[in-house]
C-alpha cells in the first residue's frame, strides 16, 4: 500500500480550520453521517473490554460505543486539538489524546478492539497505521474500518458543487482491491466487507430504502461494492513480530530493500541475512522479537536527506543540490604507486585510511574484503595493519551488507574509520544521531561514490564464460591491475580468468540490483570524505587511476592537508562546475533517473522511500529517455534474457558491449547533461 503525499501537519492544519463548523454541517447530512456509527455499532462485540476509536473527531461514536460497551476502557485518538477540545466539552468524562496516525501509542496486544471510521484515507502512511492496528490489537480482538473508495472521489467533488460541505482535506480514497491486500499482507483475517449509502443524498426515507435494499437483496447478487462509504470487519488471528511485520511489509515486500544489513547488525541475533547470491535480505532468527530500532534505523525509513544534512552538517540544503555539502572538491592520487594501482583508481580512500592509522588517529577501519570461505563473496571486517588495509581496496561490485558488522563494533574500545555505500553511511549517521553504541567507536566516515551493486548472479554469469563456477574459485577480484582493471579470478585448478572492466561491465544491466537504481545518491553525501573516479578524458587517456575527491568536513579537510604536506598525494583544486561534467553520466542516473523511477513507482501506487527532495528540471526528452532505459533493465531482469547473454562468448559480448555502450553515451551525451547545472539556481 503507497503512502500519500500530504504530510500529518497539513493534515491537522485542515481540519483545525474546520473544527467549529464540523458539527454544524455534518448535522445537515443526518443518516448519510450517522450511518458509519449504526453500521459500526453493529459489530461492536459487546465484552470488548479496552476499546480504541481513532480518529474520533468530535465524538460523534462515543454515544454509539458507550451503548453498546458502556464498562469499557474507551481511548479517543483525534489529530486536530480544535476538535478535541470540542468533543471534551460534550464528553468531559472521556479520555482524549492527540495522535500523529502513525506510531500508536498502546502497549503491544492491549487492545480488544480498535473502531477507526474516514481515517484511512488521511493517514500520510496507511500500510504503517494497519500494521499498528495489528500490533496494539490482543489475538482475537478485531478492528471496525471504514473508508470511502477511490471511485467515489468525483461524486465527492459533485457533491460539494451543489452542496454545503466541510470538506476532506488532504487525502486519498483508497482503492478497494488496494485495501483488501493490505489488509491480508498485515495479517488480518476478514470476517466481512460490505459497502453502504447506496443512496447519500435525498429524502431520509428514501436513502433508506436504498439501503435496506442494497443490505438484503443487492449484495448478494454481486453488487457488494456499491456504495459510497465501505466497511471492512477484520481480527487479529495470530501473533507476530511487530517489528518485523513492519521491516518485511514496508520494506521487503515493495522491493525497498537497499541491503545495509544495518537491521541484522543490530538485532541482538534475532535477524540475519539470507540468500547472499540472490536477494540477500533479512530474515527472522526464531531466537526473540525483533527490536524497534532495528526498523526505525534502517535507511529505508525516515530517509529524508535535508534532516539528515540539518543533522550532520546543520543545514537543509547543502551547498550542492548535485554533490552534496563540501568544503573543498579536488582531483588526486596518492604518490605511492603501489597503493595507487592497488586502489584501481588514485587510491585516495585506500591511502587516507593509511594515513589516519599510521598517525594513531584510528586503531583500525571497517571495510569490505573477500570472503575466505566464499571467495566470490565480500564480507565486512576491521582492517587493523597496512596490509590488511591494501587487502581491502578496489571497488566490491557485488551485494555486500557492511552493517551487519555493527553488533562487532558495539565492543570495539579503539577509534575506527569505517567506509560505507551511500544508503550504509545513512544507516550509521542515523544510528550515531542517537547515541547509539555500536557507532560509538567510528570517527571518521568515508565511501565510494556509488553507481550501482549487482546481485551475486553477476559473478555465476562472469564464470561461467569461462565453463567454471562459484566452487571453482579460489580468489576474485574486481578491478585488478592498472587503471581502470579487470574483473579477474584465479580458479582451484591454477587458471586464471579475466575481463576487463569496460567489457565486464556488461553483467550491469542484466544483475544491477533494485536499489541502485532507486538510490539518488552518487556521491555519498553524508560522508566526512567521498571519492570515486575521475570521469574526464585528460585523466583517463594516461592510463593511471584518478580519484575526484568530496571533502565535507573540517576533519577531513585537515587530513587530506596533512597527507598534502606530508607528499603522500598529488591534488589539485576543481570547481563544482567541473566536477559535475565530470560525473555528469553517474548523477544523471541518479539525480534525476533515480527520481523518475521513484515518480513512476508512486504513479503505480507502490510504495516509495521518501527522501524529502524534488525532481530536478527534467523535460520530455529525459523522461522519453528513462522510459527506454526502463524496457531495457526490465528486460534484461529475466532469468531467459540472463541465459541467452550466458550463451555468448566473452571475447563477443565485452567488446559489443563496450562498443554499444560508448554509442549510447554520445547519443544521450545532450540529454543527460541538459540543466545539470540549473538545479541549484
Amino acid at each position: 500500500m503507497q503512502q500519500n503525499d500530504f504530510t500529518i501537519a497539513q493534515v491537522r492544519e485542515f481540519w483545525d480550520s474546520v473544527a467549529d463548523e464540523y458539527n454544524r454541517i455534518n448535522s445537515q447530512l443526518g443518516w448519510t453521517h450517522t450511518e458509519r456509527f449504526e453500521t459500526m455499532s453493529k459489530y461492536l462485540p459487546r465484552d470488548s473490554k479496552n476499546i480504541v476509536n481513532v480518529w474520533s473527531r468530535t465524538g460523534g461514536a462515543i454515544s454509539y460505543i458507550r451503548t453498546k460497551c458502556p464498562d469499557a476502557k474507551l481511548t479517543n485518538l483525534e489529530v486536530s486539538q480544535n476538535l478535541i477540545s470540542i468533543a471534551q466539552e460534550r464528553y468531559p468524562q472521556e479520555a482524549f489524546k492527540q495522535t500523529d496516525l502513525h506510531d500508536l501509542p498502546f502497549e503491544s496486544e492491549s487492545q480488544d478492539m480498535v473502531v477507526s471510521l474516514e481515517t484511512l484515507e488521511h493517514v500520510p502512511d496507511p500500510l504503517h497505521f494497519l500494521l499498528e492496528i495489528h500490533r496494539i490489537l490482543k489475538v482475537g480482538g478485531r478492528c471496525i474500518i471504514s473508508a470511502p473508495p477511490a471511485w467515489n472521489e468525483p461524486l465527492l467533488q459533485l457533491y460539494e458543487r451543489f452542496f454545503e460541505n466541510h470538506g476532506e482535506g488532504p487525502h486519498r480514497f483508497p482503492r478497494v482491491s488496494e485495501t483488501l491486500r493490505a489488509l491480508h499482507n498485515c495479517g488480518f483475517k476478514l470476517l466481512e466487507h460490505r459497502g453502504t449509502v447506496l443512496l447519500p443524498v435525498g429524502p431520509p426515507k428514501l436513502k433508506q430504502m436504498a439501503e435496506w435494499l442494497q443490505q438484503n437483496i443487492l449484495r448478494h447478487i454481486g453488487t457488494n461494492r456499491l456504495g459510497i462509504r465501505h466497511f471492512y470487519i477484520i481480527e487479529k488471528t495470530e501473533r507476530r513480530d511487530p517489528v518485523w511485520a513492519k521491516i518485511h511489509e514496508e520494506i521487503i515486500r515493495p522491493g525497498l530493500s537497499m541491503h545495509s544489513g544495518t537491521c541484522v547488525g543490530i538485532s541482538n541475533g534475532t535477524l540475519r541475512m539470507r540468500d547472499h547470491d540472490g536477494s540477500c535480505i533479512p530474515e527472522p532468527t526464531g531466537k526473540g522479537d525483533v527490536p524497534e530500532i532495528c526498523y526505525k534505523c534502517s535507511p529505508e525509513v525516515n530517509a529524508s536527506y535535508p534532516e539528515m544534512n540539518e543533522t550532520v552538517f546543520g543545514n537543509a540544503k547543502p551547498r550542492s543540490s548535485m554533490l552534496g555539502e563540501y568544503r573543498r572538491i579536488a582531483i588526486a592520487h596518492m604518490n605511492d604507486e603501489n597503493v595507487r594501482r592497488n586502489g584501481a583508481s588514485g587510491g585516495m580512500l585506500t591511502g587516507t585510511l593509511l594515513h589516519l592509522l599510521e598517525t594513531g588517529k584510528i586503531t583500525g577501519a571497517v571495510v569490505l574484503k573477500m570472503d575466505p570461505e566464499h571467495p566470490w563473496r565480500a564480507i565486512p571486517t576491521i582492517a587493523r595493519t597496512k596490509e590488511e588495509i591494501l587487502e581491502s581496496s578496489q571497488s566490491k561490485y557485488v551485494v555486500s551488507p557492511m552493517n551487519t558488522i555493527l553488533a562487532e563494533l558495539e565492543k570495539e574500545k579503539g577509534e575506527l574509520a569505517y567506509v560505507g555505500l551511500p544508503h550504509q553511511v545513512f544507516a550509521i549517521r542515523k544510528l550515531q544521531s542517537i547515541g547509539h553504541p555500536s557507532v560509538e567507536s567510528i570517527r571518521f566516515i568515508l565511501g565510494p561514490f556509488f553507481g550501482n551493486e549487482l546481485y551475486g548472479s553477476a559473478v555465476k554469469s562472469f564464470l561461467r564464460k569461462f565453463g567454471s563456477s562459484t566452487k571453482d574459485v579460489a580468489s576474485l577480484s574486481y578491478r585488478e591491475g592498472e587503471w581502470p582493471g579487470n574483473m579477474a579470478a584465479n580458479l582451484k585448478d591454477g587458471r586464471k580468468v579475466r575481463m576487463p572492466k569496460f567489457h565486464a561491465n556488461y553483467l550491469i544491466p542484466f544483475h544491477i540490483t533494485k536499489s541502485s537504481l532507486l538510490s539518488h545518491d552518487l556521491t555519498n553525501e553524508f560522508t566526512d570524505l567521498s571519492g570515486g573516479d575521475a570521469w574526464a578524458p585528460v585523466y583517463e587517456e594516461r592510463g593511471k587511476g584518478f580519484s575526484m575527491l568530496i571533502v565535507r568536513t573540517q576533519q577531513a579537510d585537515t587530513i587530506i592537508r596533512e597527507m598534502e604536506e606530508s607528499g603522500k598525494i598529488w591534488i589539485q583544486d576543481i570547481s563544482e562546475e567541473e566536477a559535475i561534467n565530470m560525473q555528469s553520466h553517474g548523477l544523471d542516473f541518479k539525480k534525476r533517473g533515480g527520481m523518475l523511477r521513484m515518480e513512476s513507482r508512486r504513479r503505480k501506487g507502490q510504495r516509495i522511500i521518501k527522501y524529502g527532495l524534488e525532481l530536478p528540471q527534467t523535460k520530455w526528452q529525459r523522461r522519453s529517455f528513462e522510459y527506454i532505459l526502463g524496457c531495457i533493465f526490465y528486460t534484461c531482469s529475466f532469468s531467459l534474457s540472463r541465459w541467452i547473454i550466458d550463451q555468448v562468448p566473452e571475447w563477443i559480448i565485452g567488446p559489443a558491449f563496450r562498443k554499444a555502450r560508448s554509442i549510447w553515451k554520445k547519443m544521450t551525451h545532450h540529454v543527460k547533461r541538459s540543466h545539470l547545472h540549473d538545479a541549484d539556481t
